[in-house]
């Protein structure tokens, strides 16, 4: 546990951005399971974010191609504290119109 919040807090001490953009990974994704062959494999994608996504709503092509390969959609929103915070909230906000049904299991 010491290890992963001093990890936790190297990351908020040395971040890169405050941003969370999705689109390329989306993308991305979508590319690996179209030329991947299925062999009957079930498909799953995951989506890990710490914050809300910055670019949710320009995704929708990405969306639709992934949808594709038929894959189920799970997000996760990792949060730092035991109780959930509006920060969190916003980010699960963003986050769960990208899953796939049943979104409040996912």
């Amino acid at each position: 546990k010491d290890e992963l919040l001093a990890d936790i807090d190297w990351h908020e001490e040395n971040h890169m951005a405050k941003q969370t953009y999705i689109q390329e990974g989306l993308q991305m994704s979508s590319d690996i399971l179209a030329t991947s062959p299925a062999d009957g494999r079930k498909r799953a994608v995951y989506i890990i974010s710490d914050g809300k996504l910055d670019d949710a709503n320009r995704v929708q092509a990405q969306l639709e191609d992934l949808h594709q390969s038929k894959p189920q959609v799970f997000g996760i929103v990792v949060r730092r504290f035991a109780q959930q915070t509006q920060m969190d909230q916003d980010a699960e906000a963003t986050l769960k119109p990208l899953t796939t049904a049943p979104q409040d299991d996912h």
